[in-house]
């Protein structure tokens, strides 16, 4: 079938312009079916570089995700990244292949039957709807246990075990830092003299410290709101696994949902919680997705989403420093639901005028 398939994508781009546009390398990272290979079997050209096609590729994660992919890069790619640190990152250390920043965008449903979106035009007539959004506040996630990351990291030697934990606790003790500002700092304590090339390498081996942060405050956040009273909507799996004083509070999918149900769930919630995937210069999907459905965003902030959105007209931003204020926080916020109301609608205008994926194809299309 993938060899039927490989033929049939020879036939219809062969003597045409054509372009691939793709996430995190899918078609990019050795797949047999997509290579030429000699007679040993070894991979020589890819199908993409035989037909000419240029191939433009997001990255969703950190450019440490994609080590081997962007050092063996093939001839015709052109990236982009979804935060402007990661840009910095590509431009350091692998300036031969062409970056640019390309945030995120949100997603929409064509139909939202029973729910009540708001729009500018019509905000007055759709303010009681509003209102009767059966979810407070929805999180679209799935849950990952940080000890899953622990037992990783029990399987190395304690030496590199015990500097893992150390850059983590860095992390937690000021979650404001950026990626790589803090992990060079302690690899250049080890070794001065690092060359970029090998600075390079070395940050390859740390996903599991961005997993461990991202999976520790994504917990947390969640944890402290339901043990602070807000009923907190979770759409994904395991959810019901998290230890929590007050599951009554945890009302979870139970499993793993699609994409569109994510989205449904938005749109039923007055509030759309984010928590940023250690991105502190960009934004996440849920913020953007969110504010399509007239659902108020609130997220931990970022450079990127301070330029675009202003506290409290078409966003609502927490402290990742002090997350113990967060139950109070939402609370306020439902206290005076026509203010929430009219902050989702400014959001919906903002996200409708850039934040699409529309948007997103007009730039891309610069490229082609």
């Amino acid at each position: 079938m993938l060899g039927l398939s490989v033929w049939k994508l020879r036939q219809a781009v062969q003597g045409k312009k054509a372009v691939l546009i793709t996430f995190n390398f899918i078609g990019l990272s050795g797949e047999e079916q997509l290579w030429e290979s000699d007679h040993a079997g070894d991979p020589v050209i890819s199908l993409w570089e035989m037909l000419e096609i240029p191939c433009l590729n997001i990255m969703v994660d950190h450019p440490i995700y994609y080590y081997k992919a962007l050092r063996y890069p093939i001839a015709n790619l052109r990236t982009f990244c979804i935060d402007r640190d990661h840009v910095s990152y590509m431009r350091r250390f692998y300036p031969d292949i062409f970056c640019e920043f390309l945030p995120l965008a949100g997603n929409c449903l064509s139909e939202q039957a029973g729910i009540a979106i708001p729009a500018a035009s019509d905000s007055d007539q759709l303010f009681e709807q509003w209102k009767k959004r059966p979810y407070t506040l929805a999180f679209t996630a799935n849950y990952v246990p940080v000890s899953n990351i622990d037992r990783q990291l029990a399987a190395m030697d304690s030496e590199y075990r015990d500097f893992y934990y150390e850059i983590i606790d860095a992390f937690i003790q000021n979650p404001k830092q950026d990626l790589l500002s803090c992990i060079e700092t302690y690899l250049r304590r080890e070794i001065p003299d690092l060359s970029d090339d090998q600075l390079c390498e070395g940050m390859s081996s740390m996903p599991a410290v961005d997993l461990w942060i991202r999976t520790y405050f994504r917990e947390k956040t969640v944890r402290i709101l339901a043990e602070g009273g807000i009923k907190v909507h979770v759409s994904g799996k395991d959810w019901d696994s998290m230890r929590c004083a007050r599951p009554e509070n945890l009302i979870s999918t139970g499993r793993m949902v699609a994409s569109v149900d994510c989205v449904r769930a938005m749109a039923k919630a007055k509030l759309a919680l984010n928590t940023m995937p250690w991105f502190k210069d960009g934004a996440h999907d849920r913020i953007f997705t969110a504010m399509l459905q007239g659902t108020a965003a609130f997220t931990d902030d970022s450079v990127y989403l301070r330029e675009q959105f202003v506290h409290m007209d078409t966003i609502v931003y927490y402290d990742i420093q002090r997350l113990e204020l967060l139950p109070e926080q939402v609370m306020c916020l439902l206290e005076d639901p026509e203010l929430l109301f009219r902050l989702s609608c400014r959001g919906k205008a903002a996200a409708e005028r850039l934040h699409t994926w529309k948007n997103r194809a007009q730039h891309l299309r610069t490229y082609i």
